[in-house]
Formats: structure tokens, C-alpha cells, sequence
């Protein structure tokens, strides 16, 4: 569309959502299966063998800084007060252990998961 005062295309801009959708909560979503569903997913993730890094305090507040902080090494060195080094250092580490690398996005999920179906099982 051509506006007459300026001569200028004008492009449509498509409306954009006035509400977001409320986040999907991955505990409730995880409740909905079976017992037997979590105990297999549980078994066949190895999630046992991460309770060392799912039940440090400190480990678990850097990457739940990490996630919420869009994956941003920077931002979330920023708000934890350390150097970004030290960050890469701690992201190092947890891809040593459990060989899931939290700067990629299907591992950070699968992390997620894995610390949602521990949380469950040990609560």
C-alpha cells in the first residue's frame, strides 16, 4: 500500500499475540505418566548416576541462573558475580560427568528432564 503524503510503501505489520500462553509446566506434564513411564525413562536416562550433580546446591544455582539467563554464558556469569571463565569452567565440568553439554539447547531439555524425573522419584 502506497500512503498518498509520503509516497512510501506501507507493510501490514500481523498482530501479535495480546497474551501469551501460560508456560507448560514440565513437572505436570512428567505426573501425567505412568509410574512405569517414569521408572523406565528414569532407568534408561541414567538418572541415578547424576544425583551428585542434581543434588549440589551450588552446581543446580548456576545452571538454573544459566537456563533462565537464555543460555547467555555472559548475562549469567554477570548475575552469579563470577567471571564467565569460571561458568564455562562449572558447564565443563557437568558435560564431564553426565556428557551433556547445557550450551545446547536438546541437551539442556534433556537436563531438564532427567532433573525433573530425580526431583519426582526423590521427593
Amino acid at each position: 500500500m502506497v500512503t498518498q503524503e509520503t509516497g512510501k510503501k506501507h507493510y501490514h505489520k500481523k498482530p501479535v499475540m495480546k497474551t501469551p500462553p501460560e508456560p507448560i509446566s514440565l513437572y505436570a506434564v512428567i505426573k501425567e505418566l505412568s509410574d512405569e513411564e517414569r521408572e523406565k525413562l528414569y532407568t534408561d536416562y541414567g538418572v541415578e548416576e547424576m544425583a551428585e550433580i542434581f543434588s549440589n546446591e551450588e552446581t543446580m544455582k548456576t545452571v538454573d541462573c544459566f537456563l533462565e539467563n537464555g543460555m547467555n554464558v555472559c548475562l549469567a556469569a554477570r548475575k552469579l558475580y563470577m567471571h564467565r571463565n569460571t561458568l564455562n569452567y562449572r558447564l565443563n565440568k557437568i558435560r564431564r560427568v553426565c556428557g551433556l553439554d547445557l550450551r545446547i539447547f536438546d541437551m539442556a531439555v534433556t537436563f531438564r528432564i532427567m532433573r525433573v524425573l530425580y526431583e519426582t522419584k526423590t521427593r
